[in-house]
């Protein structure tokens, strides 16, 4: 497109260039031959000489009939004929003309112009040469100009297809990894090469690719986890349940004695299922909070006093430093399951005749819950795997107190869905504290 654009400017140009070339020479002969009267062929072919007109250029004058009286053709000389060309009409009436045009001979390019005397018109000079030297140099350059096209396509077509690959190759890697996904291989990676919007794609993805992994990793650990928590209590049943019944005659005492133990490995399991449950709910739904305006002071006596037995039994006792009622807006429910899980976990790892001490710290922002105790304390190691669903410190303690290593990981879940969290400082041998933070908002 560009080069026929080319083409007709320069086509344009050549002609109109050749066209104003015999304009000037008409003028100039039109001047001298408007101050004579009458002139002679010779007189006229003088003139055509000192202007050094070449050959191929016919010269015409004509009178104001239009009757030619010059004419350097001899083969076809028009002398003593009317020329009543377009152009010839045209000068007759006083105006310059220049034009180029096809006919059977080929490409023309002519200009008239009149022969003024005293501000009449006495005659026109009309002059005319072929155009195909112009058309042969146009032709030259369309061959060259298709032929620099034809280069210039190629090296085109050449950079778009290497482009192409450089952006469709990145953009196939990812279907193929996306297919290979999809088929449930999720250790595949996106080479990310450069930093422009494909290689953002790759990294973006991979990093999909590695929570993907991770999740998948927890989901597996999970199940392996709930897996393990769940048999341990069947297999206890199982084995008590095979004890009863290959025994004969036996002693109602030792059946009862069983038959607890067949009843607490149940209530453990039911504990477990409860806890899953609640964490399955925690997973899931952060929409549903139930907000309202709570004071809690009043809920910390509530959940004191559901643990009191707990304690008691333990020998532990529990001490709440609340001045004041505190409103804040949270779902009760699920505060009163962390709060209740934290100072269950307090109480169950502290030694006997130790004490757990609750109170509140209040700021412009947030409250803290804080429960402290001097029971056995957490490794600095272990302190960032206390809220994993199923760690437990103390296996042993663990299992004597019927933990299920669920409690603190409900707990962080209740108070981050409030957009809270809960920090832990301790000192192995010398007890923890956990501080239980909830942005506060009043009703």
């Amino acid at each position: 497109m560009i080069g026929i654009y080319i083409q007709d400017s320069l086509e344009d140009y050549f002609f109109n260039q050749r066209g104003v070339e015999l304009l000037t020479r008409a003028n100039i002969i039109a001047n001298i031959t408007s101050q004579y009267i009458d002139y002679s062929d010779d007189f006229i072919r003088n003139i055509i000489r000192q202007l050094e007109i070449e050959k191929g250029i016919r010269v015409i004058l004509t009178d104001k009939e239009a009757k030619v009286i010059f004419d350097t053709s001899e083969s076809n000389s028009l002398k003593g004929k009317v020329l009543l060309k377009e152009e010839v009409v045209k000068a007759l009436k006083g105006n310059d003309v220049q034009s180029h045009y096809e006919d059977e001979t080929g490409w023309v390019v002519d200009a008239a112009v009149p022969i003024i005397m005293e501000k009449e018109t006495k005659g026109v000079v009309y002059l005319s040469t072929s155009g195909e030297n112009i058309i042969d140099l146009l032709n030259d350059f369309k061959r060259k100009m298709y032929g620099i096209a034809i280069v210039v396509s190629v090296l085109i077509g050449l950079l778009s297809f290497f482009l192409a690959s450089v952006i469709t190759g990145p953009v196939e890697q990812l279907i193929r990894v996306i297919k290979g996904m999809s088929d449930g291989n999720l250790n595949q990676r996106v080479e990310v090469r450069g930093n422009d919007e494909i290689a953002q794609l790759g990294a973006a993805f991979n990093k999909m690719v590695e929570r993907l992994n991770s999740v998948e990793e927890k989901r597996r650990q999970f199940v392996s986890d709930a897996s393990h928590e769940l048999k341990t209590p069947l297999s206890s049943i199982k084995i008590l349940a095979e004890t009863l019944m290959q025994m004969q005659d036996i002693d109602m005492s030792i059946v009862q004695e069983f038959l607890q133990d067949i009843n607490n490995e149940i209530d453990r399991l039911s504990r477990i299922i409860d806890r899953l449950l609640m964490l399955t709910k925690m997973d899931v739904i952060k929409a549903d909070l139930e907000m309202k305006n709570v004071n809690i002071k009043e809920l910390l006596k509530g959940i004191i006093k559901s643990l009191s037995p707990l304690a008691r039994k333990r020998g532990i006792h529990i001490k709440l430093k609340v001045k004041q009622d505190l409103f804040i807006l949270v779902d009760e429910d699920k505060i009163w399951q962390a709060i209740f899980n934290v100072i269950d976990n307090s109480i169950k790892y502290s030694n006997p005749g130790g004490t757990v001490k609750v109170s509140i710290e209040k700021s412009d922002y947030s409250i803290a819950i804080i429960v402290e105790d001097n029971g056995i304390g957490i490794a600095k190691e272990e302190i960032d795997h206390i809220f994993e669903r199923f760690y437990r410190i103390d296996k042993a303690r663990a299992r004597e107190t019927g933990g299920t290593g669920l409690g603190l990981s409900i707990a962080l879940d209740a108070v981050r869905v409030h957009g809270g969290d809960i920090q832990v400082e301790s000192e192995e041998g010398k007890g923890s504290k956990f501080k239980i933070i909830i942005p506060y908002r009043e009703m």
